[in-house]
């Protein structure tokens, strides 16, 4: 059994897609109630941001792991 087959890759861009609007949920706040909460709008930035930075990083590996060459033999079949 392979570690990196079509159905994980696919789950690992989801999750980046996910956690980007995920990202861009959790900065939505800062533009409503910014003065209100200042502690609550922070945290929320603070966790949007880091999603935010994370989604890239997940494609990014994602899209790496798959250029090498015994992994993109592998992945030729989910083409199919």
């Amino acid at each position: 059994m392979s570690l990196i087959n079509c159905n994980k890759i696919r789950i690992a861009v989801t999750v980046a897609g996910s956690l980007f609007i995920l990202g861009l949920v959790l900065q939505t706040p800062r533009l409503f109630i910014a003065a209100d909460f200042p502690i609550l709008t922070t945290l929320l930035s603070g966790s949007g941001l880091f999603a935010m930075v994370l989604s890239p990083l997940i494609m990014l590996a994602t899209a790496i792991l798959a250029i090498i060459p015994g992994v993109a033999r592998k992945l030729e079949l989910c083409n199919r």
